[in-house]
Order: C-alpha cells, then sequence, then structure tokens
C-alpha cells in the first residue's frame, strides 16, 4: 500500500460523534502553521478547459434571453437586461481566476436587474455559482462575509420584485440556496485541503525514506571499512614482521628462513580468504541475510595467539572464570578487539610481549589488555583508526571500551562485553 494510501486509511477512521468528518483533524501541521485547510491550498487558481469557460459564460445570457422572451418584454429593456447578463456572463467565465470580482459584478447585475424590471431567476443561479467559487477559492474570513452580503442583497432583491411578505418563498429560497452554495464551496475547498495535506504527507514519507536511506548506506560504508582494517591489519602485520625475519636469515638459517615464508605464505591466504568473505558480500548486495563478517570469534583466539608468538611476540594469557555461551555478534567483537589490541600492542609497543585477561561473568566478558610503551620514542604514528573500530564493535553490542596511556608507560584496554546484545545503550 502506498503512502497516500495508508494516510487515507488512517485519516477515514477520524469521525467525529456527529457523523461528520472534519477535514482540520487529520491534516498535518505545516512547520510555523496552525492546521488550517487554507494554508494547505495552492494560492493559485484551478486551471479550466477553455470550452467549460465558454459555457459558463454563454449560459447567462442565453438563459436571459429566454426568460426575457417568456416575459414579452419590449425592446429596450429586453436589451437591457441580456447586455447585463453578458456581462455576468463574462465574469463568470473567470471566476476561477478573480472570484471576488466576479461576484461584485454579479451582484451589480442583479441590482440593475431589478432597477430595470424584477429579478431575474438566472440571476439569482448566476449568484449561487459566484458564491460558490468564493467559498471554494477563497478564506473562510472572505467567504463568510460574501456570502453573508449575497445573503442580505439577495434577500432585498427579490423581496422588493415580489412585493409580498418577507416569509414568501421566493424571498426566503435566495438565502437558503445562498447558505447552501457557501457550504458546498467550503466542501470542495476541504477536499481541496485533504488532497494538498496527504500529497505533503507523502512528499516527506519519501524525503524521510530518502535520509535513512542515505545514513544506512554510511553506516554501511563505515562497518565494510571497519571490518577490511579489521581483516588486513592483523595480518600484513605479520606478514611484514616475517618479511623482516626472513630478509635477515637469508643466507644464514635456511631453517628461519623457509618459516618465515611459510607464515607469510599462511597469513597471505588467510588475508585473501577473508576478504573473499567481504567481497563476495559486496557483490551480493549485503543484504540483511548475508553475514559480513566471519562467524567463529573466540573459538580462533589460539590461533591469533600462536600467530603472535610464531612473530616472537608473546603474549601472556590468564582467564578467571568461566567460559559461558556468547551471541555470534558480541563473540566476534570481543575477538577483533583482541586481536586489534594485540597487532597495536606488537606494531607500537616496547618489548615483545603483552598480558592478556578474560574475566567471565554470568552476563558479561571483560577483556584486559597490558603492554608496555617506549615513552621517549614519542607518539606512534597510527592513524587511530583501529581504536575507533574496537570502541564501535563494543557499543554495537551494547558494550564499553576504554584505552589510556599511564605514567608508568603501560597501555592499557579494557572493555566490557555483554555476553548477548544489549540494545538502546549507548
Amino acid at each position: 500500500m502506498t503512502t497516500v494510501g495508508r494516510a487515507v486509511c488512517q485519516t477515514a477512521e477520524i469521525i467525529s460523534k456527529d457523523g461528520i468528518m472534519d477535514v482540520r483533524s487529520f491534516l498535518p501541521s505545516r512547520p510555523g502553521g496552525p492546521t488550517d485547510p487554507d494554508r494547505w491550498v495552492d494560492s493559485g487558481p484551478p486551471r479550466f478547459p477553455l470550452a467549460g469557460k465558454v459555457v459558463a459564460a454563454a449560459l447567462v445570457p442565453l438563459g436571459t434571453l429566454g426568460w426575457v422572451r417568456h416575459e414579452g418584454l419590449d425592446a429596450s429593456t429586453a436589451i437591457t437586461l441580456v447586455a447585463v447578463a453578458v456581462a455576468v456572463g463574462t465574469a463568470l467565465g473567470v471566476l476561477a481566476r478573480w472570484p471576488v470580482a466576479t461576484l461584485a459584478i454579479t451582484l451589480a447585475g442583479s441590482l440593475t436587474t431589478v432597477l430595470v424590471y424584477q429579478m431575474n431567476p438566472i440571476m439569482v443561479l448566476a449568484l449561487q455559482v459566484a458564491v460558490f467559487g468564493v467559498a471554494a477559492l477563497q478564506t473562510r474570513t472572505v467567504a463568510l462575509i460574501a456570502a453573508a452580503v449575497t445573503a442580505i442583497m439577495l434577500f432585498c432583491l427579490t423581496w422588493a420584485s415580489a412585493r409580498g411578505p418577507a416569509t414568501d418563498a421566493r424571498v426566503i429560497i435566495g438565502v437558503v440556496l445562498t447558505g447552501f452554495s457557501f457550504a458546498s464551496g467550503r466542501a470542495v475547498r476541504g477536499h481541496r485541503a485533504l488532497v494538498a495535506a496527504l500529497a505533503d504527507r507523502a512528499r516527506r514519507a519519501d524525503e524521510t525514506r530518502e535520509q535513512e536511506a542515505r545514513a544506512r548506506v554510511a553506516e554501511e560504508r563505515v562497518r565494510i571499512a571497519r571490518e577490511l582494517h579489521d581483516v588486513v591489519a592483523h595480518h600484513i602485520a605479520v606478514i611484514n614482521v616475517h618479511a623482516g625475519l626472513a630478509r635477515k636469515a637469508q643466507g644464514r638459517s635456511p631453517e628461519m628462513l623457509d618459516s618465515s615464508l611459510t607464515h607469510v605464505q599462511d597469513a597471505a591466504h588467510t588475508v585473501l580468504e577473508e576478504l573473499g568473505t567481504v567481497l563476495h558480500v559486496l557483490r551480493s548486495g549485503g543484504g540483511d541475510d548475508v553475514e559480513l563478517a566471519p562467524t567463529s570469534g573466540l573459538d580462533r583466539l589460539d590461533d591469533l595467539l600462536a600467530t603472535m608468538a610464531s612473530t616472537g611476540f608473546e603474549v601472556r594469557l590468564r582467564r578467571e572464570g568461566r567460559p559461558r555461551p556468547m551471541d555470534a555478534a558480541c563473540d566476534l567483537a570481543a575477538f577483533r578487539i583482541i586481536q586489534e589490541s594485540l597487532t597495536n600492542a606488537s606494531k607500537h609497543g616496547w618489548g615483545d610481549q603483552a598480558d592478556l585477561t578474560l574475566a567471565y561473568d554470568e552476563s558479561e566478558l571483560r577483556i584486559e589488555v597490558r603492554n608496555a610503551t617506549n615513552q621517549d620514542s614519542g607518539p606512534s604514528r597510527g592513524t587511530g583508526q583501529g581504536l575507533i573500530g574496537m570502541h564501535e564493535r563494543a557499543k554495537a553490542c551494547g558494550g564499553t571500551l576504554s584505552t589510556r596511556l599511564d605514567a608508568d608507560g603501560i597501555f592499557r584496554v579494557d572493555a566490557m562485553i555483554p555476553n548477548h546484545p544489549r540494545r538502546g545503550q549507548s
């Protein structure tokens, strides 16, 4: 169902106690204005075909001509009344553009008709058309004033023509018709206001969807960039270390050279596999049913520590408590945080070791990584994207992460990852 269709279904339920639909009750407010139907109607006049204008302009003089022949008036009176009818008919032809002026001309024509002979029923109908146009095209205040003036003048003119009591049917019917024309015009204006409001609601809904789509695209780009960083950074660091060892072992230790090149090959193979996973998601459109990251998490921790040890970097692992089942997203976030922390420790830390503590609780896992830094060498040349990625991963599953450098030169990473995602936390 389209947005307009849903809005129509919603507005159909808004009915007042007396069974009359109030258009204003379901018109959404425009910025800076109340829910007034007059605000929702285009200020420009509606467009009518030329043939319709010609017919409207011709009906009044033709009808007056027939009435004049029926009354058997003399030539001069008949010509005057037909001339007045032509002027009124011409004014009705431009009713959509100048409704108030048209009503004024029609009132003047009716007054002239009464002064020349008596009230013309065709003029009464012309007045109702003019009142309807003003009510449909002008604001409520203008329409009320126009209807009241028309009703009073029509009452006086028909009473003068009837030459009878004020309760004569010919006198009362003019006032009744004026009220009906006014109500019909306001109903048409209310319908136009409803259509305009629904169109505006649909437009704003489309704009909102476009903004949400752009936000999702930006979020997905950040997520993919973070995943690529996590996938590549660690293994490239491993490749860099073993490539350096291989260069030093060349011509000196064939065993070390072979071992280093084997580690380089394994790390490159792992990078290619994980990059292939990411690229597969991108080619498939990145639907919700496709997992962007590898499904495994802390079960790869031993392989990670072994890889770090092969580069000569020692990780002293300490576990507290009993491991508990974790949600796949939280499990992966914990692994990526550990991987990034140890990679940073090996690249930017001082010495060849770091301390890793995993403290399991009933509802969460606490991760602590400690490594020494060389304060004399100044700040590292890292981009900081790894730390940002760790913060984002912890935040995504409802956890927390903090990093700091102590006065004794120890860099600390403390993370809390819940066993299951916690929504609504920042």
